[in-house]
């Protein structure tokens, strides 16, 4: 508590309540921008939104600045309609269109430099510009693991008057955050941006108590009554993240930027589950980004840009949560690589090429009490992966249509060390994958737009899936050295229609995904050593398909914008998630049926903002685990259950008193659902947070 009440003395953090269309921070902007100025950075070139064929939804820094979340993981599934699964003690991961939340089928960027983590909690939230969540396969542009899509962070980069904020808030359960963001001019052509925060709770949360949905018996027996209102055990944290820019103009055209991203976790705590069955534990976790950018233009119609760039992600896991415990595995990931790109203007027209090289590397290591070496749960691994990239940008018919027309090749290697205890030998892969994409946007009228894209997407299987070995309960888990890269084709259409004066903003998009050579886990039906052996397998194939709706009006707008009041539901609808394993269709597992974030936004002339938002979390399919600990839920013996549904109410109120001094305060779980978005790892139930931010 003593560097929580220093840091709040000092400064706190902003926040969010963000939605897929535009907010504003102040009235006069929103009587002068609208969709059409918005711009976006995720497909390798900047580009108007309104241009782009493909899906992509924003979340703007004003939107970040109203919100009590501190991190990129409770942004998302409060403000996007995307899957997110997220456990207490920073592991979160998120899923786009029917895909399993995870790396593997999502990419997750910073300033579009790959994080090389799928962690999206250890993505803090301050001096953030926007948040792109690119949705449908983007293999043609980023390589492997982009079936579902692509989360793209841009950080603020401000090259005029210095300036800065302060912040600070405090709420439920010892939450308290201090955030200071500083940035601007410097000298010369010499220019910076520093953020950093530093967010801690200081007592165990309390889960939520009631449902506002009527559940059934066996939905209650899933949930467990038993853990209505309790608290979540070692649930406590204390973690820091910032980023920094430092940038020099040699001329107008060109630049060189540095750029470091990072977050620092000592004794994050881990309860296992609500039930503790893992036994409580703790972990170290540390990631920076890093990269440089050298940015010019040559011949007037070319843009070139070289981007090296590192990545690092470590964790220190402990045996138990005690001041005794002794750390018993390491896990060490990086990432490093470089992208030379060539962006050409021809007229109007883009043209980009581009050559992504990139390298990861995956070590774990693991020890026994005394110190010495314990057996590893899967064998060191490396990927190596050599990427040339086309994406053309076509405007014709007087800009009415947009064509995006892309193809990557990639060459791919996967490199697996010799490790005996696990009877894994030396192995090599290599892969040669083609992804084309093609996208079309039509503007029948002013702001009536019809759009469709198609794109192939590609992922490879890692060293745990190929020749790992794993003990959980009584089960043991074994990797598959003959498991085949997985593959997908994505096809989408849809219709919108934005119009700034009438304050409306509407798009409709169903898609349709093919994925072939799904892998997933397996239950042998054999024993080994008295374990039941379980296994990876690739299924036959998947079939997903679903509807997306982004639906938005301002009342604000029969006043000529002296107010802004905001209806907003932003939703994704899955109509089929279903996979065939030796010829039998199933339902897929850790997919919503649907994910639907609403609400109501006021802002006024007079500095007064107040939000009324919510989330709807559909039904699940979750394989259950707990199976091995059957005096929990004796009423749950399903190997594989269907979870409730559950709906989250969030509130806000925010008030400029001057230009510079700005007070809030935000509600979340208003209701007190009690739900989970994992098993056995209940969610936070209601609680608050007030916050004070000062802007010099």
């Amino acid at each position: 508590m003593n560097k929580l009440s220093l840091l709040l003395l000092v400064g706190g953090l902003s926040a969010t309540t963000a939605v897929a269309a535009p907010a504003l921070e102040q009235i006069d902007s929103l009587r002068s921008k609208d969709l059409g100025e918005l711009v976006v950075y995720g497909t390798r070139s900047v580009q108007p939104l309104k241009k782009v064929p493909g899906k992509i939804e924003l979340i703007q820094a004003p939107q970040i600045e109203r919100s009590s979340y501190s991190n990129l993981s409770d942004l998302l599934k409060n403000k996007g309609s995307v899957d997110v699964i997220q456990y207490p003690g920073f592991l979160a991961n998120v899923g786009i269109r029917g895909f399993r939340p995870g790396d593997k089928y999502t990419t997750v960027l910073i300033n579009g430099i790959p994080l090389g983590s799928g962690n999206i909690s250890t993505i803090g939230l301050t001096n953030i510009e926007q948040i792109e969540v690119l949705k449908g396969p983007f293999s043609s542009v980023y390589g492997t693991n982009a079936m579902g899509g692509v989360v793209n962070v841009i950080t603020k980069r401000n090259k005029g008057q210095l300036k800065g904020t302060l912040s600070s808030s405090a709420g439920s359960y010892g939450l308290g955050s201090g955030s200071l963001s500083l940035g601007g001019h410097i000298v010369d052509n010499l220019s910076f941006d520093l953020s950093a925060s530093y967010n801690a709770r200081a007592h165990n949360y309390k889960l939520g108590s009631k449902n506002f949905l009527s559940l059934t018996q066996a939905e209650q027996d899933l949930l467990d009554p038993n853990t209505k209102g309790i608290r979540m055990p070692s649930s406590t944290y204390g973690v820091a993240s910032g980023n920094l820019r430092v940038g020099y103009d040699f001329s107008e055209d060109w630049s060189l930027n540095f750029y470091e991203n990072f977050f620092l976790g000592s004794s994050i705590y881990n309860g296992g589950s609500i039930w503790g069955v893992y036994g409580s534990s703790k972990k170290d976790l540390n990631r920076s980004t890093t990269s440089f950018e050298l940015a010019g233009r040559v011949a007037g119609i070319h843009r070139l840009t070289f981007t090296p760039y590192l990545s690092l992600e470590k964790a220190d896991n402990y045996n138990d949560a005690t001041d005794k415990a002794y750390i018993s595995s390491v896990s060490d990931t990086r990432t490093y690589g470089a992208i030379l790109q060539d962006q050409m203007r021809l007229g109007s027209h883009i043209l980009t090429l581009g050559l992504d090289y990139k390298t990861s590397d995956y070590r774990t290591e693991r020890y026994k009490a005394d110190g010495s070496a314990n057996t590893l749960y899967k064998p060191n691994y490396k990927t190596n992966s050599l990427g040339f990239f086309a994406q053309g940008s076509l405007y014709l018919l007087d800009d009415a249509l947009s064509v995006a027309a892309g193809v990557r090749g990639d060459l791919m290697r996967f490199d697996l060390e010799a490790y005996a205890p696990l009877k894994s030998a030396a192995k090599r892969e290599t892969h040669t994958v083609l992804s084309p994409n093609l996208g079309l946007k039509y503007e029948i009228i002013k702001g009536l737009r019809l759009h469709a894209s198609a794109g192939s997407a590609f992922a490879a299987p890692d060293a745990y899936q190929k020749a790992g070995s794993y003990v959980m309960g009584n089960r043991l888990t074994q990797g598959n050295p003959d498991l085949k890269p997985e593959r997908s084709l994505t096809i989408d259409a849809g219709v919108g229609y934005s119009n700034h004066e009438a304050g409306i903003e509407v798009d409709v998009t169903l898609f349709d995904t093919r994925h072939k050579d799904m892998i997933i886990s397996h239950n042998t039906g054999q024993q080994v050593d008295g374990l039941n052996l379980s296994t990876f397998i690739n299924a036959d194939e998947a079939h997903m398909r679903g509807l997306e709706a982004i639906l938005s009006y301002d009342f604000g707008s029969l006043a000529a914008y002296a107010f802004s009041l905001r209806a907003y539901v932003n939703a994704t609808i899955m109509l089929k998630t279903k996979m065939k394993v030796k010829d039998k269709w199933t339902d897929m597992r850790y997919v919503r049926d649907q994910n639907i974030t609403f609400g109501l936004e006021y802002q006024g002339e007079d500095g007064l903002e107040l939000g009324l938002g919510g989330r709807f979390l559909g039904k699940r399919w979750e394989d259950n685990w707990f199976t091995y600990y059957p005096k929990l839920r004796p009423n749950v013996t399903q190997s594989v259950t269907r979870h409730p549904s559950a709906m989250i109410f969030n509130a806000s109120a925010h008030y400029n008193l001057t230009k510079q001094l700005r007070l809030g305060v935000n509600f979340d779980n208003l209701l007190d659902e009690h739900y989970t978005e994992k098993d056995g790892y209940h969610m936070m139930g209601r609680s608050f947070m007030i916050k004070a931010s000062y802007r010099f």
